[in-house]
C-alpha cells in the first residue's frame, strides 16, 4: 500500500539534508569567509579579542556582547552562538527468519548558548527499506497486523529533541540535559512510519570517568493528531551508549538503535532489548575527527516484529 505526502512534508526532509551542506560551508562574518568550526564554532571570544569593537551594530568590550545571541571575536568580527557539534551517520541491516531490513540514521546534533542555559539539539531523519515484518527505529513503533509480503522504501518520520542544562555543563565530567523529544509524520509510506505526531518527555545523561564513557537518552512518547485511524503510539524509547578506550585511537562500545518498552502492548510483546557491541576507530580529518563503528546485536527480548540480530555500522564526524 502506498501513502502520499504533501510537498511541504517532503520539502521538510529536503532541508534537513541540505542544513548540514549549508552550516559545513562557511559564513561570511565583517566581509570575511569563515569556515564553520574556526571562531564560530566556540561560545568564547578570540584569545586577543578587540576591546570595545563593534560589529552590525552590536559591542563586544572583549570578554561579552551586547546581543546575548551573538559573541565578538578579534577585528571586530560577530558571530551566533550557535554551532553544530556532530554529524553522524548509522546505516543499519537487520534480520528476521528470511527476511532482511536496511535503516539509515542520519543524525544532527547541535549547542546553542541560551544565555545562563544551553540548549542541545538532536535532530535524525531516516531513509529505510523495510519487510512488512519488521518494525525499527524510535519513529516506526509496531502499530498492529500489516500486509504480508509488502516492503517500502524512503524517509521515515523526523525525530527531533531539546535538552536544556546549566551553561558550560557540556563540558563536565557529568552532563544532564532536561527537554522534550518530538517526532513528525514525515514518512513517505505508512508502513515506514507512526502515521501521527508524537511528543513527551526526554533525557541526556553522560559521564565520564577515566576511559570510560558512558549514559543515555530517554524519552517517553505519546501520540497525537496525523491519522486518527492509528493506534496511538504509547512508548517508553531508550538509547544507551558504553565507550571504552582502549588506546588514542581505538574503543570498544555500546551504541544500540535502541530499547523500548510499548505501554499498551500485550506482556511477552512489549519489550525490546538487542545486546551486543563492536569496535570504534578515530582517524584524523584535517582538523577535525572521523570515526568509525562497526557492531552487532542479538535481539535478547523482543517484540513480534523486531529483529532477531542487527549488523550496525556508524559513521561520525566530529566538529566541536
Amino acid at each position: 500500500m502506498r501513502v502520499k505526502r504533501s510537498n511541504w512534508q517532503h520539502a521538510c526532509c529536503v532541508a534537513l539534508l541540505l542544513f548540514p551542506a549549508f552550516v559545513l560551508s562557511g559564513e561570511v562574518v565583517g566581509g570575511e569567509f569563515l569556515p564553520f568550526g574556526s571562531e564560530l564554532a566556540g561560545f568564547q571570544c578570540d584569545e586577543d579579542p578587540m576591546p570595545s569593537s563593534v560589529c552590525g551594530g552590536i559591542s563586544c568590550d572583549g570578554t561579552s556582547c551586547s546581543d546575548p545571541s551573538h559573541q565578538c571575536f578579534g577585528s571586530g568580527r560577530c558571530g551566533s552562538r550557535f554551532k553544530l557539534t556532530e554529524f553522524n551517520i548509522y546505516p543499519t541491516f537487520s534480520y528476521l527468519d528470511d527476511k532482511a531490513a536496511s535503516y539509515n540514521e542520519f543524525e544532527f546534533a547541535s549547542i546553542t548558548d541560551l544565555g545562563w542555559l544551553e540548549m542541545e539539539n538532536r535532530t535524525v531523519m531516516n531513509v529505510t527499506d523495510l519487510p512488512s515484518t519488521i518494525k525499527l527505529g524510535p519513529t516506526n513503533p509496531d502499530q498492529g497486523s500489516t500486509t504480508a509480503n509488502v516492503r517500502a522504501s524512503g524517509f521515515g518520520d523526523v525525530l527531533s529533541g531539546f535538552f536544556f542544562s546549566p551553561r558550560g555543563s557540556h563540558e563536565q565530567n557529568t552532563h544532564l540535559g532536561l527537554g522534550t523529544v518530538l517526532t513528525f509524520p514525515t514518512a513517505t509510506n505508512d508502513l515506514l512510519g507512526s502515521t501521527q505526531y508524537t511528543a513527551g518527555p526526554g533525557a541526556h545523561f553522560s559521564t565520564e570517568k577515566g576511559r570510560l564513557t558512558a549514559g543515555f537518552f530517554l524519552w517517553q512518547s505519546w501520540g497525537f493528531g496525523g491519522d486518527s485511524s492509528s493506534k496511538r503510539v504509547n512508548q517508553l524509547f531508550g538509547k544507551p551508549f558504553i565507550l571504552y578506550e582502549l588506546n588514542q585511537k581505538w574503543d570498544v562500545v555500546f551504541i544500540p538503535l535502541g530499547m523500548s518498552h510499548s505501554w499498551d502492548a500485550p506482556k511477552g510483546d512489549d519489550w525490546t532489548v538487542p545486546l551486543g557491541g563492536g569496535l570504534r576507530r578515530e582517524f584524523d580529518c584535517g582538523s577535525r575527527k572521523l570515526a568509525l563503528t562497526t557492531q552487532m546485536f542479538d535481539y535478547v527480548a523482543r517484540k513480534s516484529k523486531d529483529p532477531e540480530y542487527e549488523l550496525r555500522f556508524t559513521i561520525e564526524y566530529l566538529l566541536d
